[in-house]
């Protein structure tokens, strides 16, 4: 620095050009850098400022003269050679994924240690010669001339992380540009080509020493790059419209939309939630609970983040589902967006639905037992509650075929009332009626749960007795006749007590079929009769 004599500096249009391209790209970062809804707005600013940088130091390498003054400032301009494609990469993630994309800390070191790194290898180039080698000088004896840079290894190593950070770049926007429609496509392939730009020149100046008046050409490129993406924004008017497109989709939403910051203060609201709770304005900056109508059960559910319930309001009525989403920029939760879908009709035609179904259970519940009662009354005899003689033939078969499988007897007891006619005609029917559901009663408590008593007709019934044999079966019938001859009935027309005779059959050994069994079985009651009455015989 100490060789550069101010005298011997001289100001050439391009340096000029380079100048001027500085001054603008100031301009630029001062203007971007008040647009607060452009995301990475501070990285595209710190783009700027590394490109002010390196065409400042390359102005300054071509006004200046002499050799060692213009490697110095050649030197000078490497945080911005190297900062510049890397900031271009990580800005087109930013910008493209809408701020979501970060860097991690470790990322965020490295990028910025290796320019300030090379920086330094670069000021002391004269030491080790890693960045440019001897042999480096002026093309021609003009002290203006520029300077031929014989490359030293580490320029290449710069080149190839420079090259990585372009090729991002390039690939970001190509992507972009294949996944994006209509007017956004346009846009992305501009971005692809402006892109492209400092590449060519850059690789056109390492590989065949291609120069911009006998100077590397790739930080005009990259000048024209970040003018060419400004001009598309601007032109396009994303500063703009994204905003405004967002402001305009929040109010026109049908449902209430409510936004909270990190300590459940309302911040924004569209049309749908002031109505929802009234004259609300008022109410931005306050805590949600603090929210007529609507504030204490949303700031609940904020607390816990549950998102799908469902909460019912009065004075209008109606019912809201609650979506909630947490706002994120960089990886940090900044906020809450509160969604409440007006579900009214859903719900409402739901609590029809599910009263209808219940109405229609009910119905069918009523019909099962009508129809239960149907197939009852139509087995069952309607005075004494036993099955009826229609019903004794429709099991009977398969009573007898479950006998025949298994392998066990399968008895029949015919009872009849002794003496009945004379109770009728001594007390009237009314009081033989009486007399026969008593017995009945007692028939069926005095069976076990397998075994069936039917009324055979009249005064005569029937018990059907699977899995017991001739002699259990008399035995059993005995008890019965013992305890219904010890039994006074408390009637109407005074105490009354009734005795009955029995004959007892049993399947195989008596015959196979009902008829058969009956047969014998009623033999076997005469004979209990002409006996005297009160007693049971076996046939």
């Amino acid at each position: 620095m100490l060789a550069c004599s101010p005298s011997a500096w001289s100001a050439s249009p391009p340096v000029l050009a380079l100048l001027a391209g500085s001054l603008v790209s100031l301009f630029v970062a001062l203007w971007v850098g008040t647009r607060r809804d452009l995301s990475g707005r501070g990285l595209f600013v710190c783009l700027h400022v590394a490109i002010l940088w390196w065409t400042s130091a390359a102005a300054l390498e071509l006004m200046v003269a002499g050799t060692g003054c213009k490697v110095f400032w050649a030197a000078m301009a490497w945080p911005g050679i190297v900062a510049t494609p890397t900031l271009w990469a990580i800005f087109l993630l930013t910008y493209i994924h809408h701020g979501q994309y970060a860097l991690q800390r470790w990322q965020i070191c490295v990028v910025t240690l290796v320019p300030v790194l090379v920086w330094a290898l670069a000021l002391h180039n004269d030491e080790h010669g890693w960045l440019y080698r001897a042999g480096t000088a002026p093309i021609s004896a003009d002290p203006h001339a520029p300077v031929r840079y014989i490359h030293g290894p580490l320029f290449y190593a710069v080149a190839v992380y420079v090259y990585v950070f372009m090729s991002i770049s390039v690939y970001t926007a190509w992507r972009s540009w294949r996944a994006s429609p209509g007017l956004y496509r346009r846009h992305y392939l501009g971005f692809l080509l402006i892109t492209l730009l400092p590449w060519i020149a850059n690789s056109a100046y390492v590989v065949g020493g291609w120069t911009l008046f006998g100077f590397d050409p790739t930080p005009f490129c990259f000048l024209l790059t970040a003018l060419g993406f400004t001009w598309l924004i601007g032109r396009r008017r994303l500063f703009d419209l994204s905003p405004i497109a967002q402001h305009v989709l929040l109010e026109q939403l049908p449902d209430p939309v409510l936004v909270t910051d990190l300590t459940g203060r309302v911040t924004q609201i569209n049309q749908a939630a002031r109505q929802l709770a009234g004259d609300a304005d008022g109410l931005i900056g306050e805590p949600l609970s603090a929210w007529p109508r609507v504030g204490t059960e949303l700031a609940a559910l904020s607390k816990t983040g549950d998102t799908g319930h469902i909460i019912e309001f009065t004075d209008p009525a109606g019912c809201y589902e609650i979506q909630q989403v947490d706002l994120q920029q960089h990886g940090h939760t900044l906020g809450r967006l509160l969604l409440l879908r007006d579900v009214t009709a859903r719900v409402m035609s739901e609590r029809k639905l599910s009263a209808a179904l219940l109405a229609l259970e009910a119905q069918l519940e009523t019909t099962a037992r009508l129809q239960d009662e149907l197939r009852e009354q139509a087995i069952r005899d309607p005075l004494t509650g036993l099955y009826n003689r229609r019903y004794l033939e429709t099991l009977f078969p398969r009573e007898q075929a479950r006998a025949k499988r298994e392998g066990n007897p399968l008895s029949v007891v015919m009872i009849d009332l002794d003496h009945f006619k004379r109770l009728n005609d001594d007390y009237g029917h009314l009081a033989g009626d009486q007399v026969l559901r008593e017995v009945a009663a007692q028939l069926r408590a005095g069976v076990r749960e397998s075994d069936l008593a039917f009324r055979f007709g009249g005064e005569e019934m029937l018990l059907l007795l699977p899995g017991v044999d001739k002699l259990a079966a008399f035995e059993r019938a005995d008890r019965l006749r013992t305890a219904m001859a010890a039994t006074v009935m408390e009637t109407e027309w005074g105490r009354l007590s009734v005795t009955f005779s029995a004959g007892v059959a049993t399947a195989p050994s008596d015959g196979d079929d009902l008829d058969a069994l009956i047969g014998k079985a009623d033999h076997a009651l005469y004979a209990a009769k002409h006996a005297g009455r009160n007693q049971v015989r076996m046939a």
